[in-house]
């Protein structure tokens, strides 16, 4: 038990690493913002490193934890909540502020903002056809020396799914996503502020992943600043976020290159074993570019030597075919459980880790 707990801290602390590592970014600049802080009071903190979020004791889950599961779509909560405090960090410092799971909101208020307007007042969703707000999570942000609620960031999770006059179903494309989100995030906003009129907030609109992906998450596409004291978005910035899984045409036709660079380190992985193994990416690009790829590598390992040549030999593909500056994850793994992990940060030394049992 004690090991599955290791591991299970482990793990999280690399998947926040690849996240949060210093110079990956959702947003160009805001870093020197200094929001106002506000008020309510919390317990001792619980210190972490300076490029994570220490957290306050004891430990309050969101209320709207778990909401998701009844939605109709495929949302990798993991990626939604590492991206937002993500986001958080270009205006709420590590340094200066704790985290703490989102407080303000009531379950029942979510709720009725997920609901179609010819059912619930508050309802933001359209009467008929795919609903486009799918989610609202709350994150809070607390001043470190006053141990009082300074921040607050809220993700909008969205849909661009929906029907026209006609019933037929269409896409919005992300700029006209990104319109109807911003029509949506004013809505929320104005009713926020009713109880929280002094606290500096963050909005952030968030994608869900295509409805044939069943691999590649969703994507931020825009984030806005509240100031203290407004209850009205005063700027939004886009964010050009994409996710293309390794193989496949999409990535090919998009990227090439890098699907050609792919392909080497996937037939060299392959080249290690005499039996089969399955090797995906998904690769992360900001802007256009590559800034992080992720590989699973899934197999029946005979022994725990295998596990470690395997993950050694592939560390060395992945250091002569991928480019420095890309942050790399290897994941090795039968299909019941994780083997190890490789992580090449693109500051810093590699890691690795093999599991004992």
């Amino acid at each position: 038990m004690q090991a599955s707990r290791y591991r299970l801290v482990l793990y999280c602390l690399i998947v926040a690493a690849v996240l949060l590592a210093p110079g990956c970014s959702l947003l160009p600049g805001n870093k020197d913002q200094t929001p106002e802080p506000a008020k309510p009071t919390i317990s001792p903190i619980v210190e972490a490193s300076e490029d994570y979020y220490a957290s306050a004791t004891p430990y309050e889950p969101n209320q709207t934890r778990g909401m998701l599961a009844s939605s109709d779509y495929r949302v990798d909560f993991n990626h939604l909540e590492l991206g937002l405090m993500e986001v958080a960090r270009e205006t709420f410092s590590t340094k200066q502020y704790l985290f703490q799971e989102g407080q303000r909101l009531k379950k029942n208020q979510v709720s009725a903002w997920l609901s179609r307007a010819k059912d619930n007042p508050q309802g933001l969703n359209v009467d008929k056809g795919p609903r486009m707000l799918i989610h609202v999570l709350e994150h809070d942000y607390l001043d470190k020396e006053k141990q009082q609620l300074a921040g607050m960031v809220l993700g909008l999770t969205l849909s661009p799914y929906y029907q026209d006059a006609a019933g037929v179903d269409k896409e919005y494309k992300k700029d006209e996503l990104r319109a109807k989100g911003q029509q949506l995030a004013a809505k929320i906003v104005q009713q926020v502020r009713a109880d929280n009129p002094q606290v500096p907030m963050v909005i952030a609109l968030y994608q869900v992943p295509a409805k044939n992906s069943s691999l590649v998450p969703g994507s931020f596409i825009l984030a806005g600043t509240v100031n203290a004291g407004e209850s009205t978005v005063s700027k939004w910035q886009p964010i050009d976020e994409e996710y293309y899984l390794f193989p496949s045409k999409e990535a090919e036709a998009a990227y090439p290159q890098i699907s050609l660079q792919y392909d080497k380190l996937k037939k060299g992985t392959q080249q290690f074993f005499r039996d089969y193994i399955y090797v995906t990416g998904i690769g992360r690009f900001m802007g256009g570019e590559l800034t992080e790829l992720t590989i699973t590598a899934s197999a029946e390992y005979d022994s725990r030597t295998e596990v470690l040549q395997f993950t050694q030999y592939v560390a060395g593909l992945v250091n002569q075919l991928i480019d420095k500056k890309i942050h790399v994850n290897l994941y090795v793994q039968t299909i019941n459980q994780p083997l190890a992990i490789y992580v090449r940060p693109t500051e810093g030394e590699p890691y690795m880790h093999i599991y004992r049992k």
